[in-house]
């Protein structure tokens, strides 16, 4: 039996009183500063470049050449005027002079920036769709975010979560910015994707700081057995679920009843792989400054309402992610539409909405854990991030739910996608 995210208010108004748990079963951002060079040539009156430059919107050689006001030929220094392109994108390495100009090589934003390397993801899941989430609905639904190496306490914020014994350390890594919308997974279900007729290759979408980590061949009689029974199971809630057969209203709807098997294949197929559990922890708490939720500021802050997230408010709101009290399809809010949730390097949704798979099976945390995950076999998948009716315990960056097996779909279950940097 296909169990589901939704309950009675009664329920809900019992379970919120006691507090118990209900609800669901690469480009980069650069902050940069002034380059290096000057403002005006080695020589005469005139030098050698043009008005124009090599690529962007900046040249190669910023507002001046490396000396005088003029260059040795022509009018400018031996870099030219600037120009009016440059090398890059945007936004580049350097500031208004010298190496980078106001453009340079990295593309639509550049290497460093206090949130990450923000920028497309760069799979196929994006490659005909238009840019349609984010908080204006103008944001590629493919956005993706490095988060920077560091150790921080897996499940602890000080606050809610006060056992600091477990210890983590993460590498670098990618993470999308928002959920698996269903324009995305549409892409992938028109190629045939997720079904045993085009399963992931054997040892795909491996952490590249795991062994072992990637597919299994042996998941391949756990997928369905081609498109048609693939867009059947995905509809496991005539009220809730996501898909639908023809592009419609939901296409910036995270997609939600996929199992774990079809999550981790879809993300194989877009070019990235699951996150680890300690990688998603990492990014929700924003690495050791612990967060309490994704978006608290102060770390240590348990502010939570309907502007951050789509959850279960209360017993009279009950889902009120669309503003409206009760909870239905509009619950399951546009991917990226909340920003004020935001978490540390800028990922939409990691609470609310739906709650999402990671690589790990459920089990004791290992220790000592240097970018580590549970991979011996078990009973249950690791998921990670409340849905659009789960009550506030369940938000918090620190909560682990624990009772899913890989093939479980919910319509309050869906994935975002890691990558490698």
């Amino acid at each position: 039996m296909t169990l589901t995210c939704w309950r009675m208010p009664a329920i809900v108004l019992a379970l919120t009183v006691t507090g118990a748990t209900v609800g669901c079963g690469n480009s980069s951002t650069a902050t940069d500063g002034p380059a290096a060079g000057g403002t005006g040539g080695t020589g005469g009156t005139g030098g050698t470049a043009g008005s124009a430059g090599t690529g962007g919107t900046a040249g190669t050689g910023g507002k001046g050449g490396t000396a005088g006001s003029a260059g040795t030929g022509g009018t400018g220094g031996t870099g030219g005027t600037a120009g009016s392109a440059g090398t890059g994108g945007t936004a580049g390495t350097g500031g208004t002079g010298g190496t980078a100009g106001s453009a340079g090589t990295g593309g639509t934003a550049g290497t460093g920036g206090t949130g990450g390397t923000a920028g497309s993801a760069g799979g196929p899941s994006c490659k005909s769709l238009a840019a349609k989430c984010g908080p204006v609905g103008t944001a590629s639904c493919c956005e993706s975010a490095v988060v920077p190496e560091g150790t921080f306490y897996r499940s602890f914020d000080g606050v809610t979560y006060t056992d600091n014994s477990n210890p983590a350390t993460v590498s670098a890594f990618g993470l999308d910015t928002y959920e698996i919308t269903v324009g995305r997974f549409r892409a992938f279900v028109a190629e045939g994707g997720g079904t045993q007729a085009k399963p992931p290759a054997a040892g795909s979408g491996a952490n590249p700081k795991l062994a072992a980590s990637g597919w299994d061949a042996a998941w391949n009689a756990s997928l369905s057995a081609d498109t048609a029974a693939l867009k059947a199971a995905v509809k496991c809630n005539a009220k809730f679920q996501t898909w639908t057969d023809t592009a419609g209203n939901n296409e910036q709807r995270p997609i939600n009843c996929v199992n774990w098997f079809e999550a981790f294949a879809f993300c194989i197929w877009d070019g990235g792989r699951l996150p680890t559990e300690a990688e998603w922890n990492y990014a929700a708490s924003g690495g050791s400054e612990q967060r309490v939720y994704p978006w608290s500021s102060p770390p240590s802050s348990t502010t939570i309402d309907e502007a951050y997230a789509s959850y279960l408010v209360d017993a009279n709101k009950l889902c009120f992610g669309d503003g409206v009290a009760g909870c239905t399809l509009a619950d399951l809010i546009f991917a990226g539409t909340k920003p004020q949730g935001n978490g540390r390097w800028g990922h939409a949704d990691l609470e609310g909405n739906v709650q999402e798979w990671t690589l790990d099976w459920f089990a004791t945390y290992p220790t000592p854990c240097s970018d580590c995950a549970n991979l011996a076999a078990g009973s249950y998948r690791v998921v990670r991030g409340g849905c659009f009716d789960d009550i506030p315990s369940d938000l918090l960056s620190s909560h682990r739910f624990n009772y899913f097996s890989p093939s479980y779909r919910d319509n309050g279950l869906g994935a975002r996608c890691a990558r490698t940097p």
